[in-house]
């Protein structure tokens, strides 16, 4: 046999699914051969690496605890259905009482307001004082003035 037919069957060797004959065959050409003997060998050093080194040993109670498992998720999930049901209802009324309880606090700020001198402790003339300065100031404002000032013209060459 030449290496192209040996090369073939290889694979059918190392899974020993040959005839005898055939075995007999292939051994005695990859004892003779070097480049077919290390195309087996490594064909065998890949078969042995892609083997289980060991097989998976059994787990007791491995059902029970599968079975346990899939319980809290299902619990989990129905924790999960309540928060979001107390989310739709918890958090509209805690806005609502925060608006109540912010209009109620305007309401008693806006109430004290209606009492001008409760805080100050100004006497019959600072207070006579302050309103005529409020109101002279207030007039003041309201005077027309000449066109002049308002176009920052000099009122003085304007005159002439």
């Amino acid at each position: 046999m030449n290496c192209k037919q040996i090369h073939k069957l290889l694979p059918d060797y190392l899974d020993q699914n040959l005839s005898e004959e055939r075995s007999i065959l292939v051994r005695t050409h990859i004892e003779s051969c070097k480049d077919c003997a290390m195309l087996y060998n490594k064909m065998q050093q890949s078969l042995n690496f892609l083997k289980p080194t060991s097989e998976i040993s059994e787990q007791p109670f491995y059902f029970t605890r599968l079975k346990q498992r899939m319980e809290n998720t299902m619990e989990t999930k129905t924790s999960i259905l309540s928060l979001r049901i107390s989310k739709k209802v918890l958090q509209p009324l805690i806005y609502l009482s925060s608006l109540v309880i912010a209009v109620y606090i305007g309401i008693l700020i806006g109430s004290n307001s209606s009492m001008p001198n409760q805080f100050t402790g100004l006497n019959s003339q600072e207070q006579k004082y302050i309103e005529e300065f409020v109101e002279y100031n207030y007039l003041n404002d309201l005077e027309i003035e000449p066109i002049e000032t308002l176009f920052l013209i000099d009122s003085s060459s304007v005159n002439k």
